[in-house]
């Protein structure tokens, strides 16, 4: 278990769990408004999908509205529950600078990457805005990468030959 002392860190490595955990936090409340909500968290995504304003589509067609939310609460309670497991693992092996938190980390940047592809590759209707994963998980992806190759070193630290 490699990990440098506490005072050696920098600012950065030392406070970098906290960034992923506001992720975490920001995810498990998407998660529990999907859950809460449904489709009408956030009714772009159906708009942009199929064309058709989500109170459109709930009226031509409930029986199809009520699988497309099921769906989304489905997919809230998937992203509670990371949320849920990142939170923990923040609070614990990551914040500790134990390697294999900073490995399990690497989860969230392949998490936005296929959320965005899914959303990229889907049939969208070009009169509406794309939807906001377009947006979101490009900017998580980033923010994940970023702070995962800054912390590094907390994880990798150079050892000297004396060890």
């Amino acid at each position: 278990m490699a990990r440098i002392d506490a005072k050696s860190e920098s600012f950065f490595q030392s406070h970098s769990w906290k960034v992923l955990l506001i992720i975490s936090i920001t995810l498990g409340l998407f998660g529990i408004g999907d859950i809460i909500q449904g489709m009408s968290a956030d009714p772009a995504i159906a708009n942009s999908i199929t064309g058709v304003p989500w109170e459109e589509l709930q009226r031509s067609s409930p029986k199809m509205a009520n699988l497309i939310d099921l769906q989304v609460r489905s997919a809230g309670a998937q992203l509670l529950t990371l949320s849920i497991l990142s939170i923990i693992i923040c609070l614990t092996g990551y914040r500790r600078g134990e390697q294999w938190a900073w490995y399990a980390f690497w989860a969230y940047p392949l998490f936005m990457v296929l959320v965005f592809i899914t959303f990229l590759t889907a049939d969208r209707q070009a009169d509406f805005p794309p939807p906001p994963p377009l947006l979101s998980a490009p900017v998580f992806f980033v923010i994940c990468v970023l702070v995962l190759l800054l912390s590094y070193r907390k994880f990798f630290p150079l050892t000297s030959k004396e060890d």
